[in-house]
């Protein structure tokens, strides 16, 4: 059965659900590419210290589920790049024990990262992009 849109051709109605689709597929796919290859990534570089499950290990290293942390996305890109040191609190807990840096990582794998990382335990339902990164890390520290 054809879908019926006033005044609008079905040939124009049609062109115009398969671009809508188009557009959504594509997102979708990046965010799935992304989420995959941040878990990979995160299984290497995070999962020691913050758990496969995002728990953190017992009073050393603090959990990403649940954390506060995840309600600013740009502070988490700069931790994920500069690491971090000093005294900090997570679910209220205290932990002081230094965070690396890691300044191998390439911009698009922090992205996939924190998708991962969002995705999982951050409730954000699209991808972080590599721009995103980009002009994040351009800031960190002012």
């Amino acid at each position: 059965m054809p879908l019926c849109f006033p005044r609008i051709s079905t040939f124009a109605a049609g062109a115009f659900l398969a671009l809508v689709l188009s557009c959504s597929t594509a997102d979708e796919l990046k965010k799935d590419q992304y989420y995959a290859e941040g878990y990979q990534l995160y299984t290497t570089h995070c999962a020691n210290c913050h758990q496969a499950e995002g728990q953190g290990l017992a009073n050393l290293y603090p959990p990403l589920a649940g954390s506060e942390y995840l309600a600013d996305k740009e502070r988490f890109i700069c931790i994920t790049r500069y690491g971090l040191s000093g005294e900090i609190t997570v679910a209220g807990k205290t932990y002081n024990r230094p965070m690396p840096a890691n300044p191998q990582l390439k911009d698009l794998e922090i992205a996939e990262i924190a998708t991962y990382v969002y995705t999982t335990w951050g409730k954000d339902s699209t991808y972080t992009s590599t721009e995103m990164v980009t002009e994040v890390l351009g800031t960190c520290g002012e």
